[in-house]
């Protein structure tokens, strides 16, 4: 076999690996993409789904208790937490007996704050109007 017909072959064997190097990459690539998009999914609706709202256009609406669970779980983060328009920040170690005066079985209508960089500055819950 002449040198010119070797270099020819090692050539297209390297063109070969190189192609199906690529689309193994893509496959990969594929999988964790639609992995990522399920677990984002998934968290979308437990206790996390504070850190899913930067892309959503109708936020949910919370009961009193979530609100309340919600200023507690943010407190020592330092991102604020208003309740129609009154800020709160409960740290039961410090005040074992501080309240906030939400209604329990109310609905409130969260409003995220953001910077242009999409960094959750502040959480403020609106009380919606009771349709009693």
């Amino acid at each position: 076999m002449s040198q010119n017909t070797q270099h020819l072959m090692l050539f297209c064997t390297a063109v070969v690996l190189f192609v199906t190097a690529c689309l193994y990459g893509q496959q990969n690539v594929t999988i964790l993409s639609a992995a990522l998009n399920d677990r984002v999914q998934t968290t979308t609706g437990m206790e996390g789904r504070l850190i899913t709202t930067l892309y959503t256009t109708n936020p949910n609406q919370y009961k009193g208790a979530e609100v309340l669970h919600t200023v507690r779980q943010m407190t020592g983060t330092g991102i604020p937490v208003e309740v129609d328009g009154t800020s709160y920040v409960i740290d039961p170690l410090v005040n074992k007996a501080a309240t906030i005066p939400v209604q329990l079985d109310a609905t409130y209508r969260p409003e995220f704050i953001r910077s242009e960089t999409g960094e959750l500055l502040k959480i403020v819950f609106w009380k919606e109007a009771s349709m009693n």
